[in-house]
Formats: structure tokens, C-alpha cells, sequence
């Protein structure tokens, strides 16, 4: 981060101020699901994660989108191990080297807001979004699902990927935020894209 010299008198000022005024009284309070996290960042020129590789707004992505999987953070993370765990998906497993077969977690819904009005979330939304992600036109990152033969749902929380060719990396690229966003298709019918502010 670049900080003016205004702006490092004005830290060291808090800083100082801290250490003479000594603690405000506050205590950590229990930690509680829900609410509503505000965070200070830029508005992204629209809310379709397929058509652009700005890093500023796909940051903004990674706090609106779900993906199958994720890579795991926080203290317990080895800097730079890139685990993965599950977001949409409860587990995954590979059965053979083209072949990788996503098991979603049931009760996982769309905001209860039109058009999807808090409907479940399927394997047919899996397939859909990475159909559209690898077949839309204008999208600079399809690519990344290059490897992708076909995509299927064997049934309502199964989703099947097949890739042309072994592609060690297909996990990860479907845990990028980048990548990986699942979005709902009665959204794009609805609006013709995702493509507004």
C-alpha cells in the first residue's frame, strides 16, 4: 500500500494515542452467523464474472459467487499449500483421469429474491453455468475449461465432467473465483446477461 506522509502521521497519531489512552473497555463478543458484512471496495462495471479478468473486480466475485470448490484459508493454512475443500460441492472424487464427478450439498439455495426465489440449488445450475462459462461469447478465460469434453447431471446433486484429456490442474481452475462462479439461469434469461451494474 502507498501511504502519503499525511496519512503515516495520522497512523502513528492512532498508534500513540492508543498506547496513552490504553484500552477502550471493549471485549470480544461471540462470533454469530448472519448479518451483514460491509466491506470498502470499487463497483465492478457489471455482475457477469465470465466477462472479465479484472483483478479488482473479480475480487468483488469472490465474495458474491459460490463454486464447487474452494481453496481453504485461514491460520491452520500452510502459505502457498492451495488445499482444497468443498463450497457447493460435499465431495468429489476422480474415478478415473478424465473423469471427475461432483456430489453438491443438499439444501444449498438462490437468494429468495426474483427470479430464483430462494429455489435449490442442482446439478442442472452446474452444468448450465459451466456450459455457458466455456461457450460464451466474449469470455477471455474459456480456456481455463478447454479440457472440458462434456458436462452432465446423472442425477438432481451429481454432476459429471469429462475432459478430453488428463488435466491435473482442472480441480483448481474449478475452485478460482475466477473460474468456478455458478450462477443462476433464470437470471440470464431474465436480463439477456448478467452483463449491467
Amino acid at each position: 500500500m502507498d501511504f502519503s506522509r499525511r496519512d503515516l502521521l495520522t497512523l502513528s497519531g492512532l498508534a500513540w494515542a492508543g498506547t496513552v489512552l490504553g484500552p477502550t473497555g471493549l471485549h470480544a463478543q461471540t462470533p454469530k452467523r448472519g448479518g451483514t458484512l460491509t466491506l470498502r471496495v470499487w463497483d465492478p462495471p457489471h455482475f457477469d464474472p465470465y466477462l472479465i479478468v479484472a483483478f479488482k473486480t473479480q475480487v468483488v466475485y469472490s465474495f458474491t459467487h459460490s463454486r464447487l470448490l474452494k481453496h481453504k484459508a485461514g491460520p491452520s493454512v500452510q502459505p502457498g499449500s492451495f488445499v482444497l475443500e468443498g463450497d457447493l460441492a460435499e465431495s468429489w472424487s476422480q474415478p478415473n483421469e478424465t473423469t471427475y464427478v461432483f456430489r453438491l450439498r443438499k439444501g444449498a439455495r438462490w437468494h429468495t429474491k426474483a427470479p430464483t426465489n430462494g429455489r435449490e440449488l442442482t446439478a442442472d445450475d452446474v452444468v448450465y453455468s459451466m456450459d455457458r462459462f466455456r461457450h460464451l461469447t466474449g469470455n477471455p478465460q474459456n480456456y481455463l475449461l478447454g479440457a472440458v469434453d462434456r458436462v452432465e447431471a446423472t442425477d438432481r446433486y451429481t454432476v459429471k465432467v469429462t475432459l478430453k484429456e488428463p488435466y491435473v490442474w482442472f480441480p483448481d481452475i474449478v475452485a478460482n473465483p475466477m473460474t468456478g462462479a455458478i450462477v443462476a439461469r433464470e437470471a440470464v434469461e431474465k436480463f439477456g446477461d448478467l452483463n449491467w451494474p
